[in-house]
């Protein structure tokens, strides 16, 4: 078996078996997307470039299948990728000898967990963790972890779903915000939907994650959803005539359009700079 085959079997696999997803051709199409290495997958490392983080050592935290990893070792750049899931460490190291990617491309992708990151303290210039930290068993001790091994002057980057939204991206459904969950059980055995996946997710939010973070002195949040939101809204306000708090939420209501029509969740988008 070649791997983008291993892969579309694994992924159709863990998608019934943790989320009760059956569609087969979009599960394809992805299995097609994370397998092509060439490709700037969401504009990843497009962002990474276009502020210089590039130029020092990367970590990918919870690397998945490596597509960021590998994408970023064949432009040369000094990137790790750690990941806990067996599978995906075994897909990873199948690819690397099928496509007879450098030996040393090996070293790059290592076994681990957010919790216990097997690096000395002060290591990397520049960390990535991407849908990740709704995974993770201990939110606080990861966060702790990323930036123990992230230099003075380094960044990290947190992207992850906001539970404060009416949608759960992994089942494709309707949500309540920071749903209970024993309530959420009974909610997904109705709809006849494994539960499995729900014990695999921690309810991430904006606001408890920067939270967590204001317990770390030396630490500087820059908060890009609200940024991003607050240029919109500008935007819209010079070109509106509407009162001003008409004009906000209509800006609210457009920039938000598929979170209200509970087609997609709230992103939790965080840059966090490491000071002395």
């Amino acid at each position: 078996m070649d791997s983008k085959t291993f892969l579309l079997n694994k992924l159709v696999e863990d998608s019934i078996e943790y989320f009760g997803y059956d569609n087969i051709e979009v599960t394809r199409e992805l299995a097609r997307i994370w397998h092509d290495d060439s490709k700037n997958l969401n504009g990843r490392w497009k962002e990474v470039e276009s502020f210089d983080d590039h130029k020092g050592k990367i970590l990918d935290m919870a690397c998945g299948v490596g597509t960021f990893l590998f994408y970023g070792l064949n432009q040369g750049y000094d990137v790790y990728g750690i990941e806990p899931e067996k599978w995906k460490l075994s897909y990873m190291d199948m690819k690397i000898k099928e496509l007879n990617y450098p030996e040393y491309y090996s070293d790059r992708v290592i076994e681990g967990i957010g919790e216990k990151i097997p690096f000395e303290d002060n290591y990397f210039d520049f960390i990535t963790t991407y849908q990740t930290l709704e995974h993770v068993q201990d939110v606080e001790q990861t966060l702790n972890e990323l930036i123990r091994v992230l230099k003075v002057g380094g960044k990290l980057k947190i992207q992850a779903p906001d539970y404060n939204s009416f949608y759960e991206p992994h089942y494709g459904l309707p949500f309540l915000p920071r749903m209970n969950k024993k309530f959420a059980k009974i909610y997904l055995k109705i709809l006849n939907k494994p539960t499995k996946g729900l014990d695999t997710l921690n309810w991430t939010t904006s606001y408890t994650l920067k939270e967590s973070l204001s317990n770390f002195p030396n630490v500087k949040i820059v908060d890009l959803e609200e940024l991003y939101f607050e240029r919109y809204k500008n935007k819209w306000s010079k070109s509106s005539r509407l009162p001003k708090f008409l004009s906000d939420f209509m800006a609210k209501v457009s920039f938000y359009k598929s979170v209200f029509l509970l087609q997609k969740e709230k992103q939790i988008r965080l840059v966090i700079r490491k000071e002395a």
